[in-house]
């Protein structure tokens, strides 16, 4: 079989086999080559698919503005200021009286502050300068006002005055006020006001 039998020469026969198997070889070789080429290039991009996930899959540390932050510090004295304000210049005789008591964080940063009820006092003084009314005088009530004071925003309470004298012990006695100047006084603690001036007037 292997013999070369036809009307050529052997060695005519013998090239065109040594011809024809490298052919075979050359093919097979290039064959191999593609298909390597093929399933081992894929192969890394796989492997960079599937370890990103791992990658980003690891616990990401929390900004610090997400982080516990520590709660804000009492306002002292110094970074508080207290204001008292009146509904209009003048009164009249019989006519209710609007005050309002108003503080403010004069701070740097945030701050809370004890605004209880028995904390806060609005005082009208008479025209010789002595107590007429107060707002704690008759009613006395402890309140849980602990606010977050944001600096230059003011908080401010306000109370209706009938007009009529009071008594720092809550005496019977209760009288209508007569016309003349006024101050009222804003509390707070310790902290006092400026004296804001009004004037009760005849009907």
């Amino acid at each position: 079989m292997l013999d070369p039998n036809g009307p050529l020469p052997p060695t005519v026969y013998w090239r065109r086999r040594a011809i024809a198997l490298a052919l075979a070889l050359t093919v097979t070789v290039l064959l191999g080559w593609c298909l390597a080429l093929l399933f081992g290039g894929a192969e890394p991009e796989a492997t960079e698919r599937l370890a990103a996930p791992a990658t980003a899959s690891k616990p990401a540390e929390k900004p610090p503005a997400e982080q516990a932050a520590a709660p804000p510090p009492e306002c002292p004295d110094d970074a508080i200021r207290v204001a008292a304000e009146v509904g209009r210049p003048s009164f009249k005789t019989g006519e209710k009286i609007s005050l309002g008591l108003v503080v403010t964080n004069t701070g740097q940063r945030p701050c809370v502050r004890d605004l209880n009820r028995v904390q806060r006092e609005i005082e009208v003084l008479g025209p010789d300068g002595k107590h007429v009314w107060g707002s704690n005088d008759c009613v006395i009530e402890s309140t849980n006002e602990k606010p977050l004071l944001r600096p230059g925003q003011p908080v401010r309470n306000d109370v209706v005055w009938p007009g009529l004298t009071s008594t720092p012990d809550c005496g019977p006695i209760r009288e209508r006020i007569a016309p003349g100047d006024y101050t009222a006084v804003a509390k707070l603690g310790e902290i006092t006001s400026d004296p804001a001036p009004f004037k009760v007037v005849a009907e």
